[in-house]
């Protein structure tokens, strides 16, 4: 289920073994760019839209000369050390950081 609560962005509920894809689209030449970086973030960092303690960086879309697709997988589990692990019934929030560019 998603929705998108005014004051409170988009929520989703996911389910173990769900997936969100995040894509970062390839840029227009000669216009401006937003370089967006998105953090996994605690409850207190989300609602004052900070990143200042503790950010576990999710997605750096980088790259504006191509697309690329980040997926996040939601499991209990990892296999790799760096993968992500999320608990059932335990809220997890995402906020993002922007910079602006001219691309030539």
């Amino acid at each position: 289920m998603v929705l998108f609560l005014p004051g409170k962005g988009l929520v989703i509920y996911p389910d173990i073994g769900d997936k969100l894809d995040i894509i970062c689209p390839k840029a227009d030449q000669g216009r401006d760019y937003e370089f967006y970086k998105l953090y996994l973030v605690k409850r207190e960092q989300a609602e004052s839209c900070s990143t200042v303690l503790d950010p576990n960086v999710l997605v750096n879309c980088n790259k504006p000369e191509k697309d690329i697709k980040f997926t996040i997988k939601f499991q209990e589990f990892s296999p790799n050390y760096m993968g992500l692990e999320f608990k059932k019934n335990v809220n997890y929030y995402i906020t993002y950081g922007v910079s602006v560019f001219m691309l030539r």
